[in-house]
């Protein structure tokens, strides 16, 4: 059988966009946990580990990073394998939004923009450092490019005035991305953002008839779309409104999250802040030329392809809006959604700069038409040599070397939810004498992130942990006091893991003396960890 030209091209194509999936999935998984893990994270890891017992309403229903917990429970991490299983499982499920986000630009600004995109996100270090993390942010970006691909197969393939099985594809993503994260919210409006930006209807001019004419051209699409989003989205509203009925209350965003900051901070000055994080972010973890290429990016694409520029300009603008209207106190992860539509807006316009190159070249026959793809590739290659490889390199090998945000190096390694200090306090607790009469090493954690701890320790082994709540305010710590008292009155020997800075525990509330047997700084001028042998206040 004669193979057409067409499956050859399509052969060829293929195999180096696999290739290149496949080597940013060894990007993120390779080395994985060579970052200390982050509080969140097994926090995560500690509901995947029951959410298929089916025990707890709340746990299975209530929005929040619900979807995290079901795909990592999917792969039942053991607790000491359980980072490494939860990290992974992200990593994979990133390569969802990678594919997503190549075939987006591939559509809309063919092969070279397909593979500049896909070199652009395997490389990108916003990606990387947080899809090597077990948190719910690199889900959510692979579903929120999703949303973006498949309103856009919507419009492109739909018989306009017929419902489109693609329509369907749309809103149930649409639903998903929320079920994987609230942030997600606004990509609801990514299908009725399509219809207004990539539809056929020749516009003259922007007025309320125009818009309602595009709205009854594609009324079916779109109905279709949120009926389907809708179904997706009723069982957890349904318990939401159940338990608000029945006055079991459920907590579906910490309010400190979005209005935390509101007795300190104008609603206009969080806005101007959190933007300000958004154009830092961008410019330490992409570079600065990356970043004013996405810029100029959008410019250009406006200029050029208003309609395809439009969408992925509004799509991006919409993950980006949630976290920047509404954060109070905003992480650098929850930008996460919004990088894959930023990188196929960059990949775009250098796309089509290269064919307006190639187009003033045809009429020069001295050069040839390839010249541009190749400056392209030589920009590409100095960008990643510049930003991404030592950052691939530090990430695999001395993470405390990364270039990263300052309020990250605080938060994944000096701050109390770091790994770092905890790890090495696991190892030495494994040394230490045992208590009789328990047999075991007694030890009570007073660390902001105590239950992390677990993921270290053999749950049958040699050292005891104990987590007791202190409370977010310290308003536990009497009982806490009281506990540590009746250890010490019952055992030989028992420790304390304490971060003597951490604002929720008041150490001097304690009525044991105590002698440093370790400490264990953290990075970054952290807070440091130490572990204390307890005896009888006499």
């Amino acid at each position: 059988m004669v193979e057409t030209g067409s499956s050859v091209k399509r052969s060829q194509e293929i195999l180096p966009t696999a290739l290149l999936i496949l080597l940013a999935f060894f990007i993120r998984a390779h080395s994985i946990q060579a970052l200390p893990p982050f509080n969140d994270e097994s926090l995560h890891i500690r509901r995947a580990e029951i959410i298929y017992k089916f025990t707890d309403r709340n746990l299975n229903m209530t929005l929040g990073k619900l979807l995290s917990y079901y795909w990592i429970g999917l792969f039942h991490p053991a607790r000491l394998d359980a980072i490494f299983v939860g990290r992974t499982a992200s990593a994979l499920f990133a390569l969802l939004g990678l594919a997503a986000a190549y075939s987006t630009a591939r559509i809309l600004f063919g092969r070279v923009g397909g593979w500049i995109t896909l070199i652009l996100a395997a490389f990108s270090p916003f990606l990387i450092f947080f899809d090597r993390l077990a948190l719910s942010d690199g889900l959510t970006a692979a579903l929120g490019m999703l949303v973006i691909w498949a309103s856009l197969l919507m419009m492109r393939r739909a018989n306009y005035g017929k419902r489109c099985p693609l329509a369907i594809l749309a809103g149930f993503l649409s639903g998903l991305v929320i079920v994987s994260k609230l942030l997600g919210l606004p990509m609801a409006g990514v299908p009725l953002v399509a219809v207004f930006t990539l539809n056929h209807t020749k516009i003259r001019r922007i007025n309320f008839q125009t818009l309602w004419q595009i709205l009854r051209t594609h009324r079916d699409q779109l109905m279709t779309a949120y009926v389907t989003f809708g179904l997706v989205m009723l069982p957890f509203i349904w318990h939401i409104v159940d338990r608000t009925i029945t006055g079991k209350y459920v907590n579906v965003v910490n309010n400190n999250l979005i209005n935390g900051a509101a007795e300190e901070k104008s609603p206009p000055q969080v806005l101007i802040d959190n933007l300000h994080s958004l154009w830092s972010a961008n410019w330490v973890l992409h570079g600065s030329f990356l970043w004013i290429m996405m810029l100029a990016g959008v410019a250009f694409l406006l200029w050029k392809r208003p309609r395809e520029g439009s969408y992925l300009i509004l799509s991006t603008v919409l993950a980006w809006s949630m976290s920047v209207v509404f954060a109070a106190d905003l992480s650098t992860r929850y930008l996460t959604l919004g990088v894959l539509p930023s990188l196929v807006i960059v990949a775009g316009a250098i796309s089509l700069a290269i064919q307006e190159i190639a187009k003033i070249n045809i009429e020069k026959p001295a050069l040839h038409v390839t010249m541009p793809e190749r400056g392209a590739i030589a920009v590409l290659l100095v960008w990643l040599v510049w930003i991404p490889l030592p950052f691939i390199n530090h990430a695999w090998n001395d993470p405390t070397k990364l270039h990263l945000p300052q309020a990250d190096q605080w938060e994944y390694f000096g701050n109390f939810g770091s790994g770092y200090g905890l790890i090495a306090a696991a190892h030495d607790m494994e040394t230490l004498p045992r208590s009789e009469p328990s047999g075991r090493v007694q030890v009570i954690g007073l660390v902001g992130s105590c239950h992390q701890i677990r993921l270290y320790l053999d749950e049958y082994g040699p050292v005891k942990l104990e987590c007791p709540f202190f409370g977010w305010q310290g308003e536990f710590m009497q009982d806490v006091a009281n506990l540590v008292d009746q250890r010490v009155a019952e055992e030989s020997t028992v420790y304390l893991l304490v971060e003597p800075k951490l604002r929720f525990t008041d150490l001097s509330m304690l009525h044991v003396r105590w002698e440093l047997i370790h400490s264990y700084p953290r990075p970054f001028n952290g807070m440091t960890v130490e572990l204390w042998r307890a005896y009888p206040n006499k």
